[in-house]
């Protein structure tokens, strides 16, 4: 009896310890924003692209990949980094392919919060041609939300991106201006 109790205690410790380590998934969120592409000098376009999010990185997956860097190096940590999915980014009723994000960020701000996502950088949009540096290896997307999912933000297709020992990702530069979002929305 008292072998079953102590059991029974542990696996809620356990429990209680997953569930307050972040692992836990929210519900899923849902954004829309309009991006201009700054396309040709006098003809910019404007894509609707929606923003799928499934979960945001947990301090744990990113102590593991701060280890994977450290132990094994880049490559390795560019694999777990790539087997991260937590959620999409892609242009609505236009051509072009879903990029999976692979690190995201909800941090409170004075008037909402900010979003941070990560991804690998890649061609995104099949009328666009870019210039690549390889010193600018992934992409992020920021989003500046009010209290009621409302906001703007910004699209770095070429940036480099470094692990905080808060564990966290962070931006480290850029090679181009962002792109701006705007009318962003949280949909779902």
């Amino acid at each position: 009896m008292k072998k079953r109790i102590l059991i029974g205690f542990l696996a809620l410790i356990v429990a209680t310890a997953f569930l307050t380590s972040g692992a836990a998934v929210s519900d899923p969120e849902e954004f829309q924003a309009r991006l201009l592409t700054g396309g040709m000098q006098y003809s910019e376009t404007v894509k609707k692209i929606k923003i799928g999010i499934d979960g945001y990185t947990t301090p744990e997956e990113v102590l593991d990949l701060l280890r994977i860097q450290s132990e094994q190096g880049y490559e390795p940590f560019m694999t777990a980094f790539r087997a991260l999915n937590k959620g999409i980014f892609f242009p609505i009723g236009a051509r072009g392919i879903k990029i999976i994000i692979h690190g995201a960020h909800s941090v409170p701000t004075e008037k909402g919060r900010q979003i941070q996502l990560f991804t690998q950088r890649q061609p995104w949009d099949v009328d666009s041609n870019q210039r690549i540096d390889n010193r600018f290896p992934f992409m992020v997307i920021e989003l500046n939300l009010d209290s009621k999912g409302n906001g703007t933000g910004k699209f770095y297709e070429q940036a480099s991106i470094r692990l905080t020992p808060q564990r966290t990702f962070a931006m480290d530069g850029y090679n181009s201006p962002p792109k701006q979002l705007w009318d962003v929305k949280l949909v779902k």
